[in-house]
């Protein structure tokens, strides 16, 4: 997954044989970032700055709790800070330098993925379990459970979120105060 920043490629990948400290990865990392490192990572994702064979920078987020693929929510950049979903948290770091400002776990179990919204100024975390409104500075404004897990379906809905449950259920969720209702099957 690629995206544009200040005309330098950001590159996040999939690195799902990633061991830490092991000499037979296939790419090597400046960085390693772990929520929690208490805990074996249950997925691994790297970003580049530049071209991936000669990178500008480039940093490895081992994700705890649920397993994480990459994909196009999976990470996000607003101004000059980027936004990665890995596991059950979110980070958030400093564009061009990769510098971490701040992880936060923002799911039990898996953040499927990362969304700004200009509107409300915030960052919309689409996890497993909940819904959650952070600020810029990771702080969470709300979050929303349902009845059961949001597996089938997320998208935008002018100031709503609609997110859709393993059950079909639609949630209607309002991006400014989190109030939620069911609006279908």
């Amino acid at each position: 997954m690629k995206k544009i920043f200040n005309g330098i490629d950001v590159t996040l990948i999939n690195e799902p044989h990633y061991s830490i400290n092991s000499t037979d990865n296939i790419r090597s990392y400046e960085v390693e970032l772990c929520r929690n490192t208490k805990y074996e990572h249950s997925s691994a994702h790297g970003l580049f700055l530049g071209e991936i064979d000669n990178p500008e920078s480039s940093v490895i987020f081992l994700g705890v709790g649920g397993a994480t693929g990459v994909h196009q929510y999976s990470f996000t950049i607003k101004n000059d800070i980027c936004y990665v979903a890995s596991g059950d948290s979110v980070f958030s770091l400093k564009l061009p330098t990769l510098e971490l400002i701040w992880v936060k776990k923002v799911d039990f179990a898996t953040c499927f993925g990362v969304f700004w919204v200009d509107e409300y100024d915030c960052l919309i975390s689409w996890g497993e379990l909940d819904i959650s409104r952070l600020n810029s500075a990771g702080d969470k404004v709300w979050t929303i459970s349902g009845p059961e897990i949001f597996t089938e379906g997320f998208e935008f809905d002018g100031d709503y979120v609609l997110v859709t449950d393993f059950d079909g259920i639609v949630h209607k969720i309002s991006i400014e105060t989190g109030e939620s209702v069911q609006v279908g099957t």
